[in-house]
């Protein structure tokens, strides 16, 4: 008898999951770090609500990894100027160029993945994930489905 599919799917995301774990630990990164660099990144200033939203975690393990990022120097914390309860989050000049640098790790190692299978086979996985996650997680982005399975 075949494996489940369901089985195959989640074994390899774990696989490539502590890859990419992995590949970020040799770059002195963790996927934590990664993502809230990504997402402020990509949108500064985003609350510390909205940025555990993105990430799939809960709070409090949100502002570990700040505490942590913020006393490396990546990271600064500031209230907001209309909504004093509310903390947003901002790279810092390091923040910036941490972000820069796992940008071009990041898409080396997803440069080896993508070398595994042909274009077809990348195409065809992506929308086979994509309907999977649609269908029964519609509220799950990718980073939040591997942060839920690596029990981040």
């Amino acid at each position: 008898m075949e494996e489940p599919l369901g089985r195959a799917v989640a074994y390899t995301g774990k696989v490539v999951s502590e890859r990419f774990d992995a590949y970020l630990n040799q770059h002195d990164s963790s996927v934590p770090t990664w993502l809230v660099l990504k997402h402020v990144g990509n949108e500064d200033g985003l609350s510390q609500r909205e940025l555990a939203g993105r990430i799939g975690i809960e709070g409090p393990t949100l502002v570990r990894h700040l505490d942590r990022m913020e006393a490396e120097g990546l990271v600064a914390r500031r209230r907001d100027d209309h909504d004093r309860r509310i903390v947003r989050i901002s790279l810092t000049t390091n923040g910036r160029r941490r972000h820069a640098h796992l940008i071009e790790v990041v898409s080396k190692l997803d440069a080896q993945l993508r070398a595994l299978l042909t274009e077809r086979e990348v195409q065809v996985l992506e929308r086979a994930l994509r309907r999977i996650r649609e269908e029964w997680f519609p509220e799950a982005t990718p980073e939040r489905s591997m942060h839920v399975r690596a029990g981040r």
